[in-house]
């Protein structure tokens, strides 16, 4: 039977196999390269601000010799690792240890510990005893991101987990789970390698907006913001859309007026043809 830890963890890592763009690195050498631009929000792949809890993927060259996912058994009393076995690779920022999620070559995707203060901190890759540059990193209170598929709309599901999708989209009054990234601080707090394994409420909940076509859905509508049980830096939202429903409307989300990406749409309305 496959956990609930496996199937959000598969889930991630299908989102999050973007590409991004990087200075050329320098000749003659062996250290990690990478850049600051290159540094980069899971969920959206833009550079810029993540928040703490954040999931963040760091593009570059000679990045690690190996390939590897983080395993359940790479965890130990549910704390998260600071370097995947047989990797080598290990990144710090303001020289506090971060979880690592996800290494290769050219992408590690680690967790911003959730724990760290906001403000500018620098950030460094190590590979065995080599270092990557350090560069500068921009963390805020939050940093709102919604996982997007290969075309405009957002990922989220029906209540069964089944996909939203052109072929299932979401109807007037259903209630769906949207996923998203850098809704920062949970009450309770979680420690910078902890795990959630039960419903954890974003700390500023009552400051929570969800917005279909600019318009707020009623704070009634949204039954949960939190993070997702079983995965570290992952959150869901569960909202009952309401009844009079546009077909594919743009969805954001955020707090306050730090929203996520505009353009982006929620697959709604009646199924497209086969």
């Amino acid at each position: 039977m496959v956990s609930g830890f496996q199937r959000t963890a598969g889930f991630l890592w299908a989102l999050v196999s973007c590409t991004a763009v990087w200075a050329q690195a320098p000749p003659n050498t062996n250290a990690p390269f990478y850049t600051a631009a290159s540094v980069v929000d899971a969920a959206t792949n833009k550079p810029g601000a993540v928040a703490p809890n954040g999931l963040v993927s760091l593009y570059g060259v000679r990045l690690s010799f190996a390939t590897r996912a983080l395993q359940p058994q790479d965890m130990i009393a549910d704390s998260l690792p600071t370097a995947l076995p047989g990797t080598g690779v290990r990144i710090a920022i303001s020289t506090i240890a971060v979880p690592i999620l996800f290494v290769s070559p050219q992408q590690v995707n680690f967790l911003v510990p959730p724990l760290l203060r906001p403000g500018r901190h620098k950030l460094q890759l190590t590979r065995d005893g080599w270092s990557g540059p350090e560069v500068e990193l921009e963390v805020a209170e939050v940093a709102p991101g919604t996982f997007v598929m290969q075309t405009r709309f957002v990922i989220a599901t029906h209540a069964d987990g089944a996909l939203i999708d052109g072929k299932a989209p979401a109807r007037p009054g259903e209630v769906v789970i949207v996923y998203a990234s850098g809704l920062g601080q949970t009450l309770p707090r979680l420690g910078n390698l902890s795990i959630p394994r039960g419903a954890v409420q974003i700390e500023r909940r009552s400051q929570f907006r969800l917005l279909l076509n600019g318009m707020d859905v009623e704070p009634g509508g949204v039954l949960y913001a939190g993070v997702t049980p079983g995965f570290a830096g992952l959150y869901q939202i569960n909202v009952r859309l309401p009844e009079r429903l546009t077909d594919n409307p743009e969805l954001r989300l955020g707090i306050g007026e730090r929203l996520s990406p505009g353009g982006l749409l929620l697959a709604a309305g009646a199924p497209a043809l086969q």
